[in-house]
């Protein structure tokens, strides 16, 4: 068996820290524990990010870790194979009781702003509608953009059916807060709905053109939705679409 080449210990000046130092051995750190000290790392970065300083449940998942990256790396008898293997136990745990509580927490936070800028742009609509009859394609661009607030919203629920470990604490790649989401998918939205009222892009669905989002809010309400709801790749189509405007232009 593998002489461990760490020294483990809590840190004294963060409770919520691992010290790793390199023991009094020779030759080089074998692979494995290598292994062992980073997946330890990044678990308790996953840890530190997901609880606040005084929140106990740190504790709960700081105590077995220390344990087994202790098991794994210090003394004589190390085990860094049987540590990586109690580490994915303790990984699929953490995931198990805490990923739920954390999806349905930005779920909430993400609803909550995107409804009530949906509210406030489907009101917007309806004023504009009321006062201006004529003002079709401004009243349905204000529903084209609560549209997009919602499907930002169902767009979450149906990528992120289930969460890995590694995304406890960081729901999103791109780290946009729920707020930054909503107006950097509206405004995608906006130009969406400008590329196909004013028919640079038609596109037909079944018996629907895009081009009637000026005229039917229904069409609009349903292109919003559609676009909220593609929001991770409307980057990518705007883009296309802008290079190939250009591109004409030359």
């Amino acid at each position: 068996m593998p002489e461990g080449a760490f020294r483990v210990s809590p840190n004294k000046d963060d409770a919520r820290d691992i010290v790793f130092q390199r023991a009094d051995t020779d030759g080089q750190v074998p692979a494995v524990q290598i292994q062992l000290r980073d997946a330890i790392e990044q678990t308790l970065l996953v840890l530190r990010t997901m609880f606040r300083d005084t929140d106990p449940r740190f504790a709960e998942y700081y105590r077995p870790l220390l344990s087994l990256a202790q098991a794994g790396l210090v003394g004589d008898g190390a085990s860094p194979e049987i540590s990586l293997q109690a580490l994915a136990t303790l990984r699929a745990e953490i995931t198990a009781r805490e990923a739920g509580r954390i999806k349905n927490q930005y779920m909430k936070s993400l609803l909550w702003r995107a409804g009530l800028l949906a509210i406030a742009l489907f009101a917007v609509a309806v004023v504009l509608h009321a006062v201006n009859p004529q003002a079709v394609a401004v009243s349905n661009f204000f529903a084209l953009l609560g549209g997009s607030m919602l499907g930002v919203w169902v767009s979450f629920g149906a990528r992120k059916t289930t969460l890995r470990f590694e995304e406890l604490h960081v729901l999103e790649e791109d780290r946009l807060e729920p707020f930054i989401r909503l107006v950097f998918a509206g405004l995608l939205t906006v130009i969406i709905g400008l590329l196909f009222g004013l028919k640079a892009v038609v596109v037909t669905i079944g018996a629907v053109t895009t081009d009637r989002i000026m005229t039917e809010w229904p069409v609009a309400l349903l292109i919003g939705m559609l676009s909220g709801f593609s929001e991770q790749a409307l980057s990518s189509t705007v883009a296309k679409h802008a290079s190939t405007l250009f591109s004409a232009g030359k």
